[in-house]
């Protein structure tokens, strides 16, 4: 060990303050390892709560009935889109389009440009229906009229964007036409009930000629020039179909409520029946299945992990020992080892999942679509809402458990709690003992200091006494 004495003879004290404090530090150096290992522990439990929330809501999907209504529909034909929402019946049904639902479509005059001046004054639109032909017009009078104001000498490319500013339940767009330019006027919605005529008040005080504003009058049965100056492109139409032969109309191309729980897509008219089936869908609902089935098995490994101990290698996982832990797996797997009472199917081992040696799930496909042929079996092995626990489906009891361990006062929580109040409690600790050690190591420096100055002192007072005695005459 080298001297505390330097080469010049005065004391290393900042070395020697080190070398104290060093040795006065190895219980703050525990308190920091301890600190480690917690937080280790907290951690885990983070991840076993990540891993906790991720399996209650795959038990929670699975609880509801709708989980085992899910239905899949098909269609012959590209003519008829179809879509089943859970809890439709099965069904064979043919269909025929015989006219698709359209929008009202109104195109003007041509002019030269969309920068052609048309004039100013007051658009009207009301909308209705034409009972007995294009050439009448029965308002609707639960829709009042909307009016478009249209400023001086407006252009053509002016009065599309006032229209379409209105929010008047129209899209005005300019279409090129050769050299020269229509404005086209479409209805928002399709149905023979979105029929619209359109009356000018137009500021050349002429309303219903085919000059100025009133270029875009539409009010059959006027004749062109005279009040009916847009030209009827497309007319207002329902769409006109077939079920098993039954003749049915809708005022939308996107039916709901022909068939339950069933939307239907019309997208053009038919040259021969169109097929549609509804059939329950055992895909949809082993995919829910094996979503829990994932998400428990990952849970079921970190915990594992988290709590085995390895004699070959002696090392334990971050939570071996834990009682709360070791606790939670247990439940767990009891839970999914439970019964059902009065369930066909009672245990998950009927449904095709099977708990493996090492606690994990496995999921036998082919035994699961056979029981899903008859989804009210697996709904009441899964989400029975039975009064009491043995009655309750599996799922139920899980996302229940789920529930208690991530509750404010459960398991999860508790242990994480504890964990972070030990982490605080190590923090203060430490705090203090690092106060305790700043304040030693000022002391230490003062005194070694104040030490120091003394031996400089002797050494240069020994220094003068050896010089005076060497200059001294020698006796004899």
């Amino acid at each position: 060990m080298p001297s505390p004495i330097t080469s010049s003879g005065a004391l290393d004290v900042q070395g020697i303050v080190n070398a104290l404090i060093k040795a006065e530090s190895s219980p703050l150096t525990k308190l920091q390892a301890e600190a480690k290992r917690v937080e280790v522990k907290i951690s885990s439990y983070g991840k076993i709560q990540s891993a906790v929330a991720a399996l209650r809501d795959a038990a929670a999907s699975l609880s509801r009935s709708t989980a085992w209504q899910a239905v899949k529909a098909v269609s012959s034909s590209s003519a008829v889109d179809i879509a089943a929402r859970a809890g439709a019946s099965a069904a064979q049904l043919s269909m025929e389009v015989q006219q698709l639902a359209a929008a009202q479509t109104l195109s003007s005059a041509a002019v030269a440009s969309a920068d052609t001046v048309v004039g100013a004054g007051t658009l009207t639109l009301q909308f209705g229906s034409r009972p007995t032909g294009n050439t009448t017009f029965t308002a609707d009078a639960a829709r009042p009229a909307v009016s478009v104001s249209i400023p001086a000498n407006a252009t053509l490319a002016q009065v599309r964007d006032a229209i379409n500013g209105a929010g008047a339940g129209v899209r005005a767009s300019i279409v090129k036409d050769g050299d020269q330019v229509r404005l086209f006027m479409t209805g928002s919605a399709e149905g023979a009930n979105q029929a619209f005529n359109i009356t000018v008040a137009d500021n050349d005080g002429s309303p219903t000629n085919a000059a100025g504003l009133s270029m875009l009058a539409f009010d059959p049965p006027a004749l062109a020039g005279a009040g009916s100056n847009m030209t009827l492109a497309r007319s207002a139409a329902d769409a006109q179909y077939t079920l098993d032969g039954v003749a049915l109309s809708a005022h939308s191309n996107r039916i709901s409520g022909a068939i339950d729980g069933v939307d239907l897509t019309l997208r053009q008219v038919t040259a021969s029946p169109v097929q549609l089936e509804v059939n329950v869908d055992p895909d949809a609902m082993q995919a829910g299945v094996q979503k829990f089935v994932d998400a428990y098995n990952l849970l079921n490994s970190l915990m594992a992990e988290q709590t085995r101990y390895d004699p070959a290698t002696r090392t334990a996982g971050n939570l071996q020992g834990d009682s709360s832990a070791v606790g939670i797996l247990n439940q767990m797997r009891s839970t999914l080892t439970g019964s059902v009472s009065g369930s066909t199917l009672s245990r998950l081992s009927d449904a095709g999942i099977n708990l493996q040696r090492d606690g994990s799930l496995s999921l036998n496909a082919t035994r699961f679509k056979e029981v899903a042929a008859d989804p009210d079996d697996l709904q009441a092995l899964f989400s029975a809402t039975g009064t009491g626990e043995s009655s309750k489906g599996l799922m139920v009891r899980l996302r229940e458990f789920g529930d208690r361990l991530l509750s404010a006062d459960g398991t999860v929580s508790n242990s994480s709690a504890t964990w972070e109040a030990r982490k605080a409690s190590l923090i203060k600790r430490q705090e203090s003992y690092q106060v305790r050690l700043d304040e030693m190591q000022k002391r230490l420096m003062a005194q070694y200091t104040r030490l120091d100055a003394m031996l400089v002192s002797a050494q240069a007072s020994g220094a003068q006494l050896q010089s005076a005695l060497a200059g001294l005459p020698r006796i004899g």
